[in-house]
């Protein structure tokens, strides 16, 4: 399904989407539990993302509540993962790590630019964020390719480009890891730092959207 071209039902949509957060919510539960690996976790949760990203893109259209959706299909209880994920892409939700990062909500009812490529870089953040919190698989070799990923996006993105803050941040992050062991496991503090960082690239991109 194109963003644009199909038209279908309010009800198809939001099917679509219900589908989206509970495979997100199997995916990530058999992530959190070691059953899937890195690999295979980082190429289906970017096609999720991106499904639900078309979903939401043409519901916005029809004046959808996301917040109603969840409560009314329970969505919370039975899903909490897929929830999760898909209320941290859009920003609707708190993130607890610092109150002095402001959360910035998904701007669907406005973005028209390049949605695809939206839905990568937010799916990226969102495996990088993954990677840290789960400690033990923080590993250089696992974090790199995505730092590398949201890079590339960024660089060809309206508003950022090659000589942007946040490329050279990102760029930054990669030079000092290339000078650790692929296996070594982030130390604590490096993990709590990046995962910071993470959290405000997300926002920042968001915002970016929404300004556009």
């Amino acid at each position: 399904m194109s963003y644009s071209s199909k038209n279908k039902s309010q009800v198809e949509l939001e099917a679509e989407l219900f589908s989206c957060i509970a495979t997100i919510d199997n995916l990530s539960q058999s992530f959190a539990d070691g059953i899937l690996d890195p690999g295979m976790y980082r190429r289906q949760l970017r096609a999720l993302i991106r499904d639900a990203f078309k979903a939401r893109f043409q519901l916005q259209k029809k004046g959808f509540d996301l917040e109603g959706f969840l409560a009314r299909e329970n969505i919370v209880k039975k899903y909490p993962y897929g929830a999760e994920k898909l209320r941290f892409a859009e920003g609707v939700a708190p993130i607890p790590i610092d109150e002095s990062v402001e959360t910035v909500a998904m701007p669907f009812a406005s973005m028209k630019n390049l949605p695809a490529k939206s839905a990568d870089f937010v799916a990226g953040a969102i495996e990088l964020i993954d990677l840290l919190r789960l400690g033990s698989v923080a590993r250089v070799e696992l974090i790199v390719p995505n730092l590398d990923e949201m890079e590339a996006i960024l660089i060809d993105f309206p508003g950022y480009g090659k000589d942007s803050d946040v490329v050279e941040e990102i760029n930054n992050w990669k030079e000092m890891l290339a000078a650790k062991p692929p296996d070594e496991v982030l130390e604590e503090g490096l993990i709590k730092r990046l995962e910071f960082e993470a959290v405000r690239w997300l926002n920042g991109f968001r915002r970016s959207l929404r300004n556009s």
